[in-house]
């Protein structure tokens, strides 16, 4: 066993403070330096989203000229636009996955049809292929339940003949497995066909997605919600829109600074409205108005000052919206045709690993009590 010359709070309390990068590269010292990292990979990742720091753009590009897909890791702390917009690292993914469906405490959730889905850690470059389930749902989405300590990730299958209903399913970390939800009759919720394929919006336990309750209805005007512990559907209270509110269009439900965001598209301009206090109405705000003329803009992150917006525009560029001044930055990076935002963490894809090491444990126990 390892004598430190510092106390071992004083240390967890310097590496807790290093980039996930750092820690990656510490752990080979020593077989203790590895276990003690690697005891507060939950620490490190609950103080990463608390000051919004190790923060990653995950950037899928498709190459035409050979129809495979390129991974890219750039630095979101190092993004300020100019002439050096951070250092953008190969991550040698499987280009069979071409799609992402979220992001979630560090881990990846990619999907293709008809090879199926993994989960896989940008950082540690660990993956986990998933069982194979349906071809191809209407929704999906990633995220982790903090009742079961479980990483969930569910998919919903919309039948539209010959009687309408849903099908959900949900796939468990822990087991391995995918499993249907049982009791959804009478749903009353639908979604238009363009939004079929939505990544659902990972916020307090839940999935969300833009969604109507009229099934013949061509234009989302809710936010449907699926709670991962208690594995029910529920709707959200929406923003109190006014006169301004007409004539508008829900693009799409994102997630700021862990808090639930909301963009309405009119004839030019964009409105994104931030939910402060999760299921509160009058906790919806609106953060500003984009006048920009673009067939699609998508929120990414706060900066780490809070004083920028990171946007994606029209499935290419990259942009800071800067909230004080009113006006759009563009950045050299370009060409992504989807970024998700993805903390460094050494989160491992494989839960089932850590139970085999308590099982261990447990063993040795009662081992040394029969002894």
């Amino acid at each position: 066993m390892a004598t430190w010359k510092l106390p071992l709070d004083v240390i967890i309390g310097i590496l807790i403070r290093l980039p996930g990068k750092s820690l990656l590269r510490f752990r080979c010292i020593s077989k203790s330096f590895r276990s003690l990292i690697k005891d507060f990979t939950n620490l490190h990742l609950s103080r990463s989203i608390k000051t919004s720091s190790n923060r990653s753009l995950v950037i899928c590009s498709e190459l035409d000229y050979n129809l495979k897909t390129s991974f890219h890791s750039l630095s979101l702390d190092s993004l300020g636009g100019g002439d050096d917009d951070g250092s953008i690292i190969d991550l040698r993914v499987n280009e069979m996955f071409d799609i992402i469906i979220g992001s979630c405490n560090g881990l990846l959730a990619l999907k293709n049809y008809p090879k199926g889905i993994i989960l896989l850690n940008p950082l540690t470059k660990k993956q986990r292929v998933l069982p194979k389930f349906y071809d191809k749902p209407s929704l999906h989405g990633f995220g982790y339940d903090v009742g079961s300590d479980d990483y969930k990730l569910v998919r919903i299958h919309v039948f539209k003949s010959p009687v309408y209903h849903i099908e959900a399913t949900v796939y468990c970390l822990k087991v391995n497995l995918w499993r249907r939800i049982k009791n959804i009759k009478n749903f009353p919720y639908s979604w238009a066909d363009h939004s079929y394929g939505g990544n659902g919006a990972f916020v307090n336990g839940a999935l969300h997605w833009l969604a109507n309750q009229n099934q013949d209805e061509m234009i989302n005007d809710l936010i449907l919600a699926f709670d991962l512990n208690i594995e029910t559907f529920y709707s959200m209270p929406m923003p109190s829109f006014g006169n301004e509110g007409g004539g508008g269009e829900l693009s799409g439900v994102y997630v700021l600074k862990g808090c639930l965001s909301l963009l309405c598209k009119y004839s030019e301009p964009w409105d994104l409205w931030v939910m402060k206090e999760y299921g509160v109405k009058d906790s919806w705000s609106k953060l500003f108005t984009m006048n920009e003329n673009d067939y699609r803009v998508i929120p990414l992150a706060f900066s780490s000052r809070g004083d920028k917006v990171l946007f994606q525009k029209n499935s290419k560029d990259l942009c800071w919206y800067h909230l004080d001044m009113h006006r759009v930055e563009s950045l050299l990076v370009k060409g992504p045709s989807d970024v998700h935002v993805c903390v460094d963490t050494l989160v491992s894809p494989f839960a089932e690993s850590n139970r085999s090491l308590k099982k261990k444990k447990t063993r040795k126990r009662r081992k040394g009590k029969r002894n």
